[in-house]
């Protein structure tokens, strides 16, 4: 049995056969979680990454607890966004010193969590959250490691903006104001400053854009710590890197990604500065994105003025990525392709809701379609059941399942 077109996807050792189950037995949209898949992302960028380089996941791409637990036992760290995250990352294994919190509005609540739970890192992203955290600090009578977080004046140049942009930000404190940050640090005993934090793109598929980002972040933190004399233990570069969701989208070139960290790590400009700190990678959707698939059975077909129509029994309130963002996900169906049928038409993918926005895409190229047959749209590991809104009109919500 032949695999599908697996370009995008990182499903393509699996065999076609390990999926009949799925086809088979189909009772409700379900997510399905490669292992294979997540360890081949972990390890093709662990690989490439110099040593120096430390991969955190960033969990808010895919909290399910096998997926946490299996990153975590490959080696990875885990970024944590909200007290439910850094619950979760514990429960999976992760140790204290391995995760860090990070988010605009922290609560009290979750500050006193990560203070209490002695966790890695509180990246600061405002004068009066550095002001809580120390005063929280102070009540416990501990010394809580932190990171500021930078709004820069560049960026990777997002296709959508999803995290960054050089202008207005709810991330960080404007690179304009950090003065003030500096100045209300002198007052606070009970935080030690570690390093900085910038994540100000999403969804970067070019190599150079990663390496010149990395550059300028690191330029930063040398800048910042000349001018307010501080030593630089870690510095956080965010995530961002991107997989390919059509055709006109490419992978990155790991090879020249690996090759630009190296230069720039050995160089002798910024070897010494960087000898004895952490540099932190924070990937979520490149190692949980391909790692997912998303099923659906068709439930009728119609031709609608000309446009030939798929309505299938999942939508939007499970998989919201493409109406959100305005992508379609590669998809296949995998019916057609188990019972090895030919010839090809131009589909729109809608769900059940009764909006007009729950539609996975216009145009999506598949087998001929017939009622009934079962659909997969791949890369949707990442921001697919985590992003959703599954109470929309009380259905079901969609099940999760992990393939070993």
């Amino acid at each position: 049995m032949n695999n599908f077109d697996t370009k995008y996807y990182n499903y393509a050792s699996i065999p076609l056969e390990n999926l009949k189950p799925f086809i088979e037995n189909y009772a409700s949209p379900v997510f399905l979680y490669s292992r294979k898949s997540l360890t081949e992302s972990f390890n093709l960028l662990r690989d490439i990454l110099p040593p120096k380089f430390k991969i955190f996941y960033a969990q808010k791409s895919n909290p399910n607890s096998k997926i946490l637990k299996h990153i975590n036992g490959l080696g990875s760290g885990c970024d944590t966004a909200s007290l439910g995250e850094m619950k979760s990352a514990l429960a999976a294994g992760f140790a204290p010193e391995k995760i860090m919190l990070t988010g605009p509005s922290k609560s009290n609540e979750e500050i006193r969590f990560a203070v209490d739970n002695n966790i890695l890192s509180v990246n600061v992203e405002s004068v009066q959250e550095l002001n809580l955290v120390n005063e929280i600090a102070r009540e416990k009578n501990k010394i809580q490691n932190i990171l500021v977080r930078i709004n820069p004046p560049y960026d990777s140049s997002e296709n959508t903006r999803i995290i960054g942009g050089t202008g207005v930000s709810k991330f960080g404190i404007d690179i304009e104001q950090i003065e003030i940050f500096f100045k209300t640090l002198k007052s606070c005993g009970n935080v030690y400053l570690t390093g900085i934090h910038i994540f100000n793109s999403s969804q970067i598929l070019d190599a150079e854009k990663i390496l010149s980002n990395t550059k300028n972040v690191i330029d930063t933190a040398i800048d910042l710590s000349k001018t307010y004399s501080f030593k630089v233990k870690t510095i956080d570069l965010g995530g961002g890197f991107g997989i390919p969701y059509s055709d006109n989208e490419t992978p990155i070139n790991l090879e020249k990604l690996a090759e630009g960290l190296n230069s720039l790590v050995s160089d002798k400009k910024y070897s010494r500065f960087l000898d004895g700190v952490d540099l932190i990678f924070e990937p979520g959707r490149y190692l949980s994105g391909r790692a997912g698939m998303y099923l659906v059975k068709v439930l009728y077909t119609k031709n609608s003025r000309g446009t030939e129509i798929l309505l299938a029994d999942g939508g939007i309130h499970h998989l919201l990525r493409p109406a959100l963002i305005g992508q379609s996900h590669p998809a296949v169906n995998l019916t057609a392709l188990f019972e090895g049928r030919k010839g090809n038409k131009k589909y729109m993918i809608a769900g059940p809701l009764c909006t007009s926005i729950d539609s996975f895409g216009e145009n999506i190229d598949l087998t001929d379609t017939t009622q009934g047959d079962i659909i997969a749209f791949l890369n949707a590991g990442a921001y697919g059941y985590t992003e959703s809104m599954p109470q929309f009109l009380s259905h079901a919500t969609a099940k999760e399942i992990f393939i070993d």
